[in-house]
């Protein structure tokens, strides 16, 4: 999938992408950066981020659990 910057600096994040995240207009995002990768983080406590994308997020064919996903939140 590819994506453009606009002349504002902004990029679309797509319809699809948002939903499967449940990602909402007005909510805020720390933004990181390593080399030429862009990453964004939900600005949320980390407790109220697992509790919103359980059962969301999957890994392959399985489910990742809760306390994987503070595993890998604690990482970051």
């Amino acid at each position: 999938m590819t994506i453009a910057i606009d002349e504002k600096g902004m990029i679309k994040i797509p319809e699809k992408i948002r939903e499967e995240l449940c990602m909402k207009a007005g909510e805020t995002f720390d933004i990181r950066t390593e080399g030429k990768r862009i990453t964004l983080l939900p600005s949320i406590e980390p407790e109220d981020f697992i509790a919103r994308m359980e059962g969301k997020l999957k890994s392959g064919n399985k489910t990742i659990t809760p306390a994987e996903i503070k595993s890998i939140w604690k990482m970051l």
